[in-house]
Order: structure tokens, then sequence, then C-alpha cells
């Protein structure tokens, strides 16, 4: 048995632990759910999927985090166009994509949307494969059978759609309706999500501690919808970003903390909260004389009192002293470093 029947055959073995510890009725419709597309749609996929590989620049902040070399995933979507979870293209110095035909090909981003936090990139030289169609990720609900793919792999795997429940990322990030889906796969970043027509409905971001609701909860993956991507593609191609004024935002990350509020886990550089003066280790307890409840409550309240270029007022607890902080919130990609000439 080659090692990629055994490991095709452990996955299979995984979903079906997993699914046994659902309940009967969830169990029944998840199997009545195809999964495998027809040969066509298939093949289709298969070619689709391509690696990314970027370089980030030496001096950019985001090296600390992200690494300076980055390796993911992407689909190709139109026959240039290469869409891929946003976080492996911050700060990029050089983006290639190496396709199914191992060809190495160089590409530029065309646009990033930090609201989604997918990406976009166009090839320098022709593709030779035929494009992924985009599926309808608002009709896909829990439980589900789906198909992933990361760069690489010789054939996809089978995942189960496991919830949809409302994902709040420490990096200011929101996602009402994510794609969780079980068991966990490694090679998640930038990887296809395909339904069983072999339509894209999803791209890759993330490993999670709890992707499926409780009390069944199983570590997972986060897939973010492509539905997030076609309202603002046509933006994304034309202008680099989404159009209308900026998503406000702060430079902080942050988690609960347990007397209530939010802890500062790192500032980002160049970013309105450095200029404020908030410091790794401060607790956030509310925002505009509001008491903050958690991460989701935080962003949906931030973002509704504008956009980038609002002013606000949080009040933070330093040493056990509680501290007005006034700032005015900027525009994400406007602090990220550029590559020279850009």
């Amino acid at each position: 048995m080659g090692p990629h029947l055994r490991l095709k055959r452990c996955l299979a073995a995984l979903v079906l632990a997993v699914l046994a510890l659902l309940p009967t009725a969830v169990l029944a419709q998840a199997k009545k759910s195809p999964a495998a597309p027809d040969a066509a749609a298939l093949s289709r996929l298969m070619q689709s999927v391509v690696m990314v590989q970027v370089s980030a620049i030496d001096s950019a902040p985001s090296t600390k985090t992200l690494g300076p070399y980055r390796v993911g995933s992407g689909i190709i979507i139109d026959r240039d166009t290469i869409v891929t979870v946003g976080y492996l293209l911050i700060e990029a110095e050089t983006v290639n994509i190496v396709d199914n035909l191992g060809r190495r090909v160089p590409t530029t981003i065309i646009g990033q949307d930090p609201v989604s936090g997918i990406g976009v990139l166009k090839a320098l030289v022709p593709l030779k494969q035929k494009p992924v169609a985009l599926g309808d990720s608002d009709a896909l609900a829990a439980p589900q059978r789906l198909l992933t793919l990361g760069h690489s792999e010789p054939v996809p795997t089978e995942i189960l759609l496991a919830s949809r429940k409302p994902f709040a990322g420490n990096w200011e990030y929101l996602l009402e309706s994510p794609l969780f889906t079980v068991p966990a796969v490694s090679n998640w970043s930038g990887a296809g999500l395909f339904d069983s027509r072999g339509a894209l409905v999803g791209l890759g971001s993330l490993i999670v501690a709890d992707a499926t609701n409780e009390p069944f909860s199983r570590p997972g993956n986060l897939y973010i919808p492509i539905n997030l991507l076609k309202p603002v593609l046509p933006d994304l191609l034309k202008f680099g970003r989404r159009s209308g004024p900026a998503q406000a935002w702060l430079g902080v990350h942050s988690q609960p903390h347990p007397e209530g509020g939010l802890v500062i886990q790192r500032v980002s550089a160049r970013s309105p909260a450095e200029q404020a003066g908030l410091q790794e280790g401060d607790r956030i307890i509310a925002l505009q004389d509001q008491a903050i409840v958690d991460l989701a409550d935080f962003y949906r309240r931030l973002w509704a009192l504008g956009p980038a270029g609002t002013a606000l007022e949080l009040t933070v607890v330093r040493q056990g002293v509680n501290r007005r902080v006034p700032l005015v919130t900027s525009d994400r990609l406007q602090a990220q470093q550029r590559p020279s000439g850009v």
C-alpha cells in the first residue's frame, strides 16, 4: 500500500470517527450530502490549486509573526487571477506561484481586503489552467460533506462542514458566518474548499481548537466563505481594495481578560494604538464609556462608530489605574510597508 493511499484511509477513518460523535440525526443528514464532483469538475478542481510563495520586505513588522518567507495555496478563478488568504501577502516583496505543471510563475498583488481576509494575485505570464467556478457559500449549512485541496496534494480530502458560528480573531478581524470544518487538516493556508460540483466555496485560513458546537467540541479548520469575495472582487481588480471608506483600525492584538475586558497582547507599528501610547499588558475595559463584553462585541461597536478617521475614547487599566485614552482610527492597509518604488 502506497503512502498516499494509507494517508487517505487514515483521514477517512478520522472523518468517520468525528461523525460518530455527532447525534444520529445529524449523522444521517451528513451522509445524504454528496461530496465528490463528476470527473470533469474534479479534473478542473485539481488543476486550479497552486502553491503561493512569498518573500516579505526585510524590515516589515509582519515578519515577526508571519515570517520572512511564507508558503500557502491559491486558487485560479480566472485566466490570470488567483485568490488566496490575505495574511500571506502582508508586506510582501515578491510573490510567485507554482502551478500543477510545476511551472514557477511570477505574480503581482492586485488586491487586498482586510475585512474578509482575502487577497488577489495576477499572474505575469499566461496560465495554462482553466479557472474553477465560484460556488455559493451562503447555501452551505452544517452538517455537509465538502472537499479541500491544498498545494502539492495528490487528491482532495473529504471533510465535514461542522458549524457556522461567528469567529473573532485577536487581530481586529470578525467573520459572522465562517465555514468551520472537521477533521483538522494541516495544509490549510489558502487551501480551496469545494462543494459537490467542484465549485470553490471557501479559502483556508486557520486551524482552530473548537470547530464544532457544544457539547461536541472538536478541533478543525476555518475557511473564509467565498461569497465575501464576490461583491468586492471588481473593486479589488480595479482599485486594489474595496471602494468606499476604509474600516476603522486601532492596531492592537488582544484577547479576553479573566476579570473582564480585553488584554493587549501586541501593538502594531505605525498604528493609532502605538501613537496613543497603548502598551502590551494594558487592559481595555470600555469603549466610549461602555463596558466591553468580548472581542466580537468590541469589533462590532468599534466599526459601528464610523470608518477610518473616526475619533473615539478607550478606558484602559494599567498597573491598577484607569486611564482614558483618546485616539483616531486609521486604515490598516496604509500602515503596511510597501516594496521600494511602490
